[in-house]
């Protein structure tokens, strides 16, 4: 039996087998209230105003986030996932200009579809990795990205839990493989959204209804638990454009 670090992830994996739109639905529509239950209303409060900054970025001509943005963002990961403090420091040392220059020139990179060089534009950010990048990105274009959670990650990605870029490839690649066979209104942000909700529901005691696959049928993406090399093979920018987000709007030491 597969053992993993992050409490709830079976029940992400279960999901990540599932081939019905519903299911997927069921879980992605808890995902505020797991915020909540994760973290109070504190947490709640500041993935509301994710969402409301994902509105206002991409409103803007030149869209750029600034520092303090971007810190309430890292607060917010913090919060939602593995808190890791010594980072902050790091964080806070960059200055306004060159928050604004990274993030700028992350924006553009992913209005190209150019999905790792938008990520590693915001990796040139002291105690900015692949993580932290795509928190930011998926608010942009979340038709294109997903956020790198610790349980999507030991979900869909076969070698060791890792914060890398080419994991991040590989993982994003992956939501927007099953985003595609979904349906056009899902994207790789909402299939990331819905196997994070899965996995909170499942440390929680939830999820004990099992999940059925139809008899005969292929699993939708490959698992620690079931195998799947052709989910990779397909790249994050042949996603199907479903640019809805939700019910509201729809190196080492980095993260």
């Amino acid at each position: 039996m597969v053992k993993y670090s992050r409490p709830g992830v079976e029940g992400a994996v279960k999901l990540a087998s599932e081939k019905t739109p519903s299911a997927w639905m069921k879980y992605e529509s808890c995902h505020k209230e797991m915020i909540t239950s994760k973290g109070g209303d504190k947490l709640l409060s500041l993935d509301n105003e994710l969402d409301d900054l994902g509105i206002k970025i991409q409103k803007m001509k030149k869209p750029f986030v600034t520092k303090e943005e971007l810190l309430r963002v890292v607060e917010w990961k913090f919060g939602k996932g593995k808190p890791r403090y010594a980072l902050m420091n790091h964080l806070k040392g960059n200055s306004v200009t060159d928050v604004k220059k990274a993030s700028e020139a992350a924006f553009r990179a992913a209005a190209e579809d150019d999905v790792k060089g938008a990520v590693a534009a915001f990796c040139e950010l002291r105690g900015v990795g692949p993580a932290t990048g795509s928190a930011v990105l998926c608010l942009y274009r979340p038709a294109l990205f997903s956020f790198m959670d610790d349980e999507v990650i030991e979900c869909l990605y076969e070698g060791k839990r890792g914060y890398t870029l080419k994991i991040y490839l590989d993982v994003n690649s992956q939501c927007a493989d099953i985003a595609a066979r979904l349906g056009r209104e899902w994207s790789p942000y909402r299939v990331g959204r819905a196997l994070w909700a899965a996995a909170r529901s499942c440390a929680e005691g939830g999820l004990k209804e099992e999940i059925k696959e139809d008899d005969g049928e292929e699993a939708v993406v490959g698992s620690k638990k079931r195998g799947n090399g052709d989910a990779r093979k397909k790249r994050a920018s042949d996603e199907v454009d479903g640019s809805t987000r939700s019910s509201r709007y729809p190196k080492r030491g980095k993260r």
